[in-house]
């Protein structure tokens, strides 16, 4: 059990490179919903879900997992974009496929299975 609740959730990205991120991201995410200072964009996943992109900090390879409904037509979007999209894979309660950013960082797109 929770010692607390939680109201959100955000996943921070550091770029070693913030405007050849920021331009890749902006690729299958769209603008930044919030630029709440020089160097760093923030996009709304969900309600309460945020991932931020940053340039501050020590870049260490990071993994983000983001729910979507139709895996295969977000594998479909990405690959439109010219995204390079992994394979789906089954894993028999959840369907995946990920994607890397310039820095390595992987993100994951999960669809729930049943």
């Amino acid at each position: 059990m929770k010692l607390f609740k939680t109201s959100s959730l955000v996943s921070v990205i550091n770029a070693s490179d913030f405007q050849t991120s920021l331009a890749w991201y902006r690729t299958w995410l769209g603008e930044p919903d919030v630029v709440p200072m020089e160097n760093m964009a923030e996009w709304r996943i969900a309600d309460n879900a945020w991932l931020q992109l940053t340039d501050s900090g020590t870049i260490a390879e990071a993994e983000v997992i983001i729910g979507v409904d139709d895996i295969a037509a977000c594998r479909k979007a990405l690959l439109g974009a010219g995204i390079e999209a992994g394979d789906i894979n089954d894993w028999e309660v959840v369907l995946t496929c990920g994607i890397t950013d310039p820095d390595n960082h992987k993100i994951f797109f999960a669809q729930a299975v049943g």
